[in-house]
């Protein structure tokens, strides 16, 4: 005798292949995710702090050539933006991340410059579920502190990673437990190599 997944008097809800709620006995991703991240009283940190840059892109910075010059583009040594030609915002958050090979979504790593057929890792980074990342954002990898892991102020700021492709990871009845993105190295800037 089978079960009915369709409600009766005695069960209203019925046999549901997802249930409302989790049983006792499944972890918690999200808890599981911070604790790997933060590290708890038992476990240490395994995550490491990068500032997340946010661009606005519905505000260009004040360096912008635009229409008073043959050239589209921004002032690449401007104080205000970093070249980037939008205004943002940058956050501190602490992730995880790991090469990957070849990159999620994508066909080959070689990238083609003007001098030269480059190879360009990708790195995946793990942000926790509430930062919601965008392809429109960069990581920027800042030193730390080796003892403490906490990040050296001010900020000496490393390398510059894009963000191509970002997507969160949805546990039972939708739930955002982290957030999954690919990131590729900015190697050429502006004409140089960084």
């Amino acid at each position: 005798m089978g079960i009915s997944i369709w409600p009766t008097r005695n069960n209203e809800e019925g046999m549901s292949l997802y249930p409302a709620k989790g049983y006792s006995h499944e972890i918690d991703l999200r808890q599981e995710f911070f604790d790997l991240i933060d590290g708890t009283a038992s476990s240490p940190q395994r995550g490491h702090w990068v500032l997340l840059r946010r661009m606005d892109t519905r505000q260009r910075c004040s360096c912008w050539k635009g229409d008073d010059s043959k050239y589209d583009e921004p002032d690449a040594n401007c104080k205000i933006c970093q070249g980037e030609g939008w205004v943002y915002a940058e956050e501190l958050h602490n992730v995880r991340r790991r090469v990957v090979t070849p990159p999620p979504g994508a066909a080959g790593m070689e990238s083609q410059s003007e001098f030269a057929i480059m190879i360009v890792p990708y790195l995946v980074y793990y942000f926790k579920h509430q930062v919601r990342p965008t392809e429109r954002d960069k990581i920027i990898e800042i030193d730390t502190n080796e003892s403490t892991g906490k990040p050296i102020r001010p900020y000496v700021r490393n390398s510059v990673y894009n963000i191509t492709f970002s997507e969160p990871f949805r546990d039972q009845n939708g739930r955002i437990e982290y957030w999954r993105c690919a990131a590729k190295k900015e190697e050429l800037r502006y004409g140089g190599t960084q």
